[in-house]
């Protein structure tokens, strides 16, 4: 671990696309120093040190520096790059974006922002391959930008195209909070590569129930696992009853849907650690621990169709000792102590 001298109360460190220059920005600093890894690396080697803080060994500022860019604005806080060797800086006091060459550390170009910018983001412009078009400033201050709706604003963001010699802002829109380093990438970075969903034929959890079929309630000792389907617009089972106090059951719920964009929630009243959200084709698992005797319903939270609000459902929790029997159904099946019965065989049974 080595330390450099860095004017003045730093803020930011960021490093270009090449790896060679890293910028440090001080908040008070009328600079911006730029220092290089090659020099810092050869005055490792040659223990070119101004002394020691605590045992660290303090490299001479000058012999890391690539140098300075003077003068570029008030507060400067934190740097991006777009890839064509130019580098942006936010300066929080004097609320602007300073472009300014990476090669002879002149500056370029100047944009104001509104107000006291922060963060920025250029889609890639902390890896090797920045997508040097646009820019994002993230501004902690607000003031006159938007409709004001009470005591406290959404601070603002502003997109910048950045393709040309001159920045120029495209758009204002509002945030929440000022996000820190916050990334972006090329639309087809993501398309194509994006799951629609969970193939339940590969679904290999312990406790999946692939079907309304292999819905079921078991009991092991004072542990009761619930093997539960979630579709459109039913749950599987819905009633359940033979719970006791001092149980701990596990509802295993599995979306057996295979459509994109149809995940399903679940919940039930009293449970301590909030709620479920399944993809299609998945299962997931939630603990619950009745603490009274009593009715608790349990259901849905993601709205999936028009009858949502038919997924929903009750646990009938009964004295501890009681002699209850453990059953479940669904809709207008009889209670089943075995596998929970499909659909269509529950609607031929309700018809007779």
């Amino acid at each position: 671990v080595y330390m450099i001298p860095c004017p003045k109360s730093p803020h930011g460190c960021d490093v270009d696309p090449s790896g060679e220059y890293i910028v440090g920005s001080g908040k008070l600093a009328a600079l911006i120093p730029v220092f290089s890894f090659d020099k810092i690396q050869k005055a490792i080697a040659a223990k070119d040190f101004e002394g020691n803080y605590e045992g660290i060994p303090v490299i001479k500022y000058e012999s890391a520096l690539h140098g300075e860019v003077q003068k570029p604005g008030l507060g400067p806080l934190h740097t991006e790059f777009d890839g064509r060797g130019n580098a942006y800086t936010s300066m929080f006091v004097s609320s602007e974006i300073v472009k300014w060459s990476i090669k002879d550390l002149k500056v370029l170009d100047r944009a104001p922002t509104y107000y006291s910018v922060g963060h920025l983001m250029i889609p890639g412009g902390d890896s090797k391959k920045p997508n040097g078009k646009y820019l994002v400033a993230y501004n902690k201050i607000t003031k006159d930008r938007y409709l004001p709706t009470g005591p406290e604003l959404s601070q603002s963001a502003q997109l910048y195209d950045i393709s040309g010699d001159k920045m120029q802002m495209i758009l204002d829109y509002p945030t929440i909070g000022e996000p820190h380093y916050a990334q972006a990438a090329p639309a087809d970075v993501v398309k194509g590569r994006s799951l629609k969903f969970f193939k339940l034929e590969e679904n290999h959890h312990p406790r999946v129930a692939k079907g309304e079929s292999e819905a079921k309630v078991v009991r092991e000792g004072n542990k009761v696992h619930v093997y539960m389907t979630a579709i459109r617009s039913h749950l599987t089972p819905d009633n359940i009853e033979g719970i006791r106090m001092g149980d701990e059951v596990y509802f295993h719920v599995t979306n057996i849907e295979q459509d994109w964009d149809v995940p399903h929630g679940f919940a039930i009243k009293g449970a301590l650690n909030a709620e479920l959200l399944i993809m299609p084709g998945e299962t997931t698992t939630l603990k619950w621990v009745p603490d009274r005797v009593g009715m608790f319903p349990m259901y849905c939270t993601d709205f999936c169709s028009a009858l949502h609000q038919e997924m929903s459902g009750y646990v009938r929790v009964s004295p501890a000792g009681s002699n209850v029997p453990l059953s479940f159904h669904t809709g207008k099946t009889g209670p089943q102590n075995g596998a929970a019965k499909p659909a269509a065989a529950a609607a031929d049974s309700a018809n007779k």
